[in-house]
C-alpha cells in the first residue's frame, strides 16, 4: 500500500501527519516540498525529498507515504492515481473548510479512496459540526466517494514530534508517565491506521 497526503492549502499538518503515518507503518517517506525539512530528520533511507527542479516525474512504489505541499504540481495526480489512500488533512476554520472541499473537487476525478483528517481539534461541537457539514456536502456533490472522516486531537507532542521525526508511541515507549501524556495522540494515530487497513 502507498498513501498520499494532499491538501491544496498549507498549514493542515501534512507534514507531521505524513511523517507519523511513515514512522507507524515502516513506509519511506516522499516530499514535494523543497520548504520541508522532514526528509532531512527521517531515519537513513526513510526520507527523501524529489523536487521539481531534480526530478521530471516522481517514482512511484509500495510503501510509502507521499506528503504533497500545498502548490499545484503535475506531476502528483499519477502518483494519486495509483495509491490505494488519499488522506486530506483539514483544519476546522471557514478558509481550510473550503480548501478541503476545492482539494476533493481536484482529485475527484482521480482517487474516490478518501479519508479526511480534522486536524488539532479540541472537546467541543465544532469539529462534529464541520464532519457533519463534509458528509453533507460529499453526499451533494461526490456520490461515489469513499470517504471517511477521522479526528486528531491537537496535541503539542504531535506538533513537537517533527523535530525528531519519530513515532509517538515509540517515542513514549513502556514510561507509564508519558503513555499517559501521549495517550491522546496515540490513540488517535492507531485509528488512523485502523482506517487506512480497512
Amino acid at each position: 500500500m502507498s498513501i498520499v497526503v494532499y491538501s491544496i492549502k498549507g498549514g493542515v499538518g501534512k507534514t507531521t501527519l505524513s511523517v507519523q503515518i511513515a514512522q507507524m507503518l515502516d513506509y519511506t517517506y516522499v516530499t514535494n516540498d523543497s520548504h520541508s525539512s522532514a526528509h532531512n530528520l527521517m531515519p537513513e533511507e526513510k526520507g527523501f525529498l524529489v523536487s521539481t527542479e531534480e526530478y521530471e516525474e516522481i517514482p512511484f512504489d509500495d510503501n510509502i507515504v507521499y506528503d504533497f505541499g500545498g502548490f499545484k504540481d503535475p506531476r502528483i495526480n499519477i502518483i494519486i492515481k495509483q495509491s490505494e489512500k488519499i488522506i486530506i488533512p483539514t483544519l476546522t476554520s471557514i478558509v481550510d473548510v473550503q480548501a478541503t472541499i476545492a482539494t476533493l473537487k481536484d482529485i475527484y476525478e482521480i482517487n474516490k479512496n478518501i479519508i479526511i483528517v480534522i486536524n488539532r481539534t479540541k472537546n467541543n461541537n465544532k469539529a462534529i459540526e464541520l464532519k457533519e457539514y463534509l458528509l453533507e456536502e460529499i453526499n451533494k456533490s461526490y456520490k461515489d466517494i469513499k470517504a471517511t472522516i477521522l479526528f486528531v486531537r491537537e496535541s503539542s507532542v504531535l506538533e513537537d514530534s517533527l523535530f525528531d521525526c519519530e513515532y509517538i508511541e515509540t517515542k513514549a515507549g513502556t514510561n507509564r508517565f508519558k503513555r499517559h501524556i501521549y495517550r491522546n495522540a496515540i490513540e488517535d494515530m492507531k485509528q488512523v491506521k485502523k482506517t487506512l487497513k480497512d
